[in-house]
């Protein structure tokens, strides 16, 4: 399941839906400011999760009990995953190709969009 920024308002059925079926999904994954909208879920509580640069210190204040982590690509706990900005979003869905296919399919995946992965590495 992916959580996307910019999903318009944020009401108590959207939020409990998601909550919902998180439980069901085998990953659950959020891209840009999206993470917003999966931190009011309670998903992230206790976890350590990034969002987009431009709003760090929005979603620290909002979201207290969760870690924001300044710069990695993408953070990963189990079946829970975030990503900064737009690009961290196909390092993260690189990551997935990985998780599911392999080191050579997400490399080739990566060759055939001509995308060359960040060296900042994912955290937790």
């Amino acid at each position: 399941m992916i959580v996307m920024g910019a999903q318009g308002e944020h009401t108590p059925a959207k939020i409990t839906w998601i909550r919902e079926a998180a439980k069901k999904a085998d990953l659950v994954m959020s891209v840009c400011t999206g993470a917003f909208l999966l931190a009011k879920t309670g998903l992230l509580d206790g976890l350590t999760a990034t969002t987009h640069h431009d709003f760090y210190d929005a979603f620290e204040k909002r979201f207290p009990r969760v870690h924001l982590v300044r710069g990695p690509r993408y953070v990963e706990h189990g079946k829970l995953a975030t990503a900064g900005g737009l690009t961290s979003g196909i390092e993260l869905a690189l990551r997935v190709v990985q998780r599911y296919f392999g080191d050579r399919t997400a490399g080739v995946t990566a060759y055939y969009m001509e995308y060359n992965p960040s060296n900042r590495r994912p955290t937790a």
